[in-house]
Formats: C-alpha cells, structure tokens, sequence
C-alpha cells in the first residue's frame, strides 16, 4: 500500500467513526459490515462477512496505527506486521494476519505491506467517503441526533440513536499511554539495537583532552583500568562493569567528566551519550558517543542502558539536523515535551 493513497489519520478516524454510527442506525440481520469501537484500547474495528478486516488505533504524542486485510489477499500471506516498527505492535495487533500495517509518525505515514492487496485501498475508501461536514461535527462534539437522523434518513430507532451518539462521544476518548509494558520494552530494545549500529557523526573535538591526560599522569592507576559513564541528562551513570578506582581517584575523574560533558557540549549538536577512559598502565585513551550506544558499554540487562525519557531528553536540545536516524523513534509526545535548553557556554558548569 502506498502512503500518499492514506488520508490523514484524523480525517479517517472520524470519517470511520461516522460510518460506523450511520452504520449502526441502519443495521439489520442482513448487514453485511460490523462496526466496533473498542475501549479503553480506543481501536475501531471493522469486520465484513467476506472476511475483509480492518483496524485502526491512535496512540498519545500524535501516532496512529492502521492494519488490515481484505477478502481479496491471498490465502497464507507472509505476516506484514514483521516490517513495523515495535512501538506500533500491542495486545490490540495480536489478532489475525494483517496484508499491511501502517503508521503515522512525524506528521506522514509510513507503510509494511507483505504481499500485493488489491482490496485494501478500496476496503479504506469506503470508509473515508462521509460527509465532510458530519466528520468535521463529529471531531468537534458537536454532532446531534438530528444530525444522524438527517445522515441516515426516516425510521431511526431512539435506542440506536443513544448508541450511535454514545460511539462517537467515545471515539473523542483520549488515546491510551504507552504502557511501561511489553510495547515500551520492545521499543526500547528496538532502539537500542539501531542505536548499537549507528555511526557517530563528525565533531571537532580534541581526541584526547588535556584534562584527561593529566589527571592519567597524576590521579590514574598504574594498571589498566577501564571506567565509562552514560549521561542521563546532566547526570554521569557509571558503568556496572566499570574498574574499581581508589575513592579519591575516582571522585576526581567524575568531576573531570562532569565538565566535559558541558564543556564539549553544543547548542545543535549535544552532548555526548556515553563516555570512557581506558588505559593500559601507560597511554590513556578517550572515547566518546554522541550517537551510538558503543560496544564498551556492556549491561547485564537492558535497564542499565539508555532509557527512552533520557534520550528524548537528549535529542530534544539538539536541532533536529543533528538528531541520528534512531531518534524517529522515541515517541513525539516525549520530545514534545522536552524545552531546547542553554548548551555549552550558556550557564555554569555542572557539579558532581
């Protein structure tokens, strides 16, 4: 399914939901379509006697997931639901074998469509062919019972009025939040894996500072020793495989960290992710990451590597050229959320 033959979300959501309304007032034993609106998941369903399905489900921060299958794709399709990304997958998706699922994210939809479907386009043109003016009602509240009886003409019974009207004061219902769940989980491992392949953009910086060579020559261990920190926002999280540093050392090298996190910090760029200090027991060497989630960084389970509000954090100070490709990802509500602070230069430095 191309993108450009979706409608915008909203548009279809209420469109869909006036269907289903009409649809309910008209409905007899012989109704060949059945209309649905699930709570508290919020997803519209519609399910047609010739087996055609279809399901759509808005999601906080502006995101939107349709799936489906008409009567027309073949008998064993491959499942198209291996082709989206893990944020769009949920208990409500668990059902069926979708042709093709799409999302909206970033103000455009994108699509997974495992085998041709000649009647999935149709099957969303049917549903998107309201009046424009009942839909607009609708998305505003502002729909009345007179309003339906004008729409689906002489004979509506009251009690499926009251249904219909009570279906589209539930399609106004807020999206759910994306739970702290399984679906947060995969999203994060998602984007830790892409994270895990991401290259780090080019920035001038000085590959060993200074600051970092002679605290080696004065404060570090004879021994090799290994020690690296993830930022969360403006705080430094050790690594739980970091070397055991004498306390005096490694309250210094904190502190040095701290501002070089600042210091090297800029307004479109960032700052770095995750830092490391290795040595030998002779040339010490640092490493950096403003991009990527870096192979030093070993955990023992995926809750000791970047969190999902951290990094939104993180990629909402930076101008959006700057943000790597993974940062699609992270949920708009969040960087939405997230105000563009001062960056290197604009306030003092932090302390440990």
């Amino acid at each position: 399914m191309d993108p450009d033959e979706l409608p915008p979300p909203e548009d279809l959501w209420w469109s869909w939901a006036c269907v289903a309304a009409l649809a309910l007032l008209a409905q007899d034993d012989t109704d060949q379509d059945r209309h649905v609106l699930d709570l508290p998941a919020l997803v519209l369903r519609l399910d047609r006697a010739d087996g055609s399905w279809l399901r759509m489900q808005p999601t906080r921060g502006g995101r939107w997931v349709l799936w489906g299958r008409s009567a027309d794709a073949p008998t064993a399709p491959p499942d198209a639901r291996r082709g989206a990304p893990d944020w769009t997958l949920s208990e409500a998706t668990d059902e069926g074998r979708p042709t093709f699922v799409c999302w909206w994210a970033h103000e455009e939809w994108d699509t997974s469509t495992s085998v041709e479907d000649p009647g999935a386009v149709p099957l969303l043109r049917a549903l998107a062919g309201v009046d424009p003016r009942l839909g607009a009602a609708a998305r505003a509240g502002r729909v009345t019972a007179e309003d339906l009886r004008h729409h689906a003409g002489p004979g509506v019974d009251d009690v499926r009025l009251l249904q219909a009207l009570d279906l589209l004061a539930d399609a106004r219902t807020p999206p759910p939040l994306l739970p702290r769940g399984p679906v947060r989980e995969r999203l994060r491992d998602q984007l830790h894996r892409q994270m895990r392949e991401a290259p780090d953009r080019e920035r001038a910086l000085i590959q060993q500072p200074p600051a970092v060579v002679r605290w080696a020559q004065v404060s570090g261990p004879t021994s090799p020793y290994e020690y690296a920190v993830m930022a969360r926002r403006d705080r430094l999280v050790p690594a739980p495989t970091n070397t055991r540093l004498p306390a005096a050392a490694e309250r210094t090298l904190v502190t040095l960290l701290h501002v070089l996190h600042h210091d090297e910090a800029s307004a479109p760029g960032g700052a770095w992710l995750f830092a490391r200090v290795a040595s030998d027991g002779v040339v010490v060497d640092f490493d950096r990451a403003f991009d990527s989630y870096p192979p030093w960084w070993r955990v023992l389970h995926p809750e000791q590597g970047p969190a999902l509000d951290d990094l939104a954090w993180e990629m909402g100070q930076r101008h959006p050229d700057w943000r790597p490709a993974w940062a699609s990802l992270l949920p708009a509500r969040l960087l939405a959320q997230t105000p563009r602070g001062p960056r290197a230069g604009a306030g003092p430095r932090p302390t440990s």
